[in-house]
């Protein structure tokens, strides 16, 4: 299936599910997250607010603020996308694509100090191969990680296929992590 096709596909699916589906699967997915030790040892998660039907992903971001952890979101600039310091979860407006944002006065992350990173994507494969939504901002941030940063994919079950198309710019995740589970891709 080519890139375009399971883009619509993932979407379509993504849609079609109710607020009760996504608490259902929020919840389990994040139970599976904060319990494993690549959660409970990170000092600073990369985390996104979830849209259109992606996995949702505030449970994790309360977690992560009560806990004590340094909580960074992405936030998109005409150069792409970097990490912002996230000090409370009101302290957002919605960005350039209508996604909640931290604003531009909140601290830069240093990407050296990130230990664990959760991306969206439309879908993922037990190889670690993610299809985005086609800007190629996740590849490019995920490129710039260092090698101990753990990254997870995030993602419903559903959104994990057979094999996902892949070019020589995209980039892996280590672990999937969906509401049946948290794994390790390869």
């Amino acid at each position: 299936m080519d890139k375009r096709t399971l883009r619509d596909a993932m979407r379509a699916q993504r849609q079609a599910l109710g607020a009760a589906s996504l608490a259902e699967a929020e919840a389990r997915a994040s139970a599976a997250l904060l319990s494993h030790p690549a959660w409970t040892r990170a000092r600073t998660v990369a985390l996104h607010v979830a849209v259109r039907g992606e996995l949702p992903t505030r449970v994790l971001l309360a977690a992560a603020l009560a806990a004590g952890k340094r909580v960074a979101l992405p936030r998109q600039t005409r150069e792409g996308m970097e990490l912002r310091l996230l000090k409370d979860s009101t302290a957002m407006a919605p960005g350039p694509h209508g996604i909640n944002e931290p604003s531009e006065e909140a601290p830069k992350v240093n990407l050296a100090e990130v230990d664990l990173v959760l991306t969206p994507g439309l879908a993922f494969d037990r190889q670690g191969n993610r299809l985005g939504q086609g800007g190629g901002d996740y590849d490019r941030l995920l490129g710039r990680l260092g090698a101990a940063t753990a990254v997870i994919g995030w993602c419903h079950g559903f959104q994990l296929v057979e094999t996902v198309p892949v070019e020589v710019h995209d980039r892996r995740v280590g672990w999937i992590c969906t509401p049946t589970g948290l794994f390790p891709t390869g």
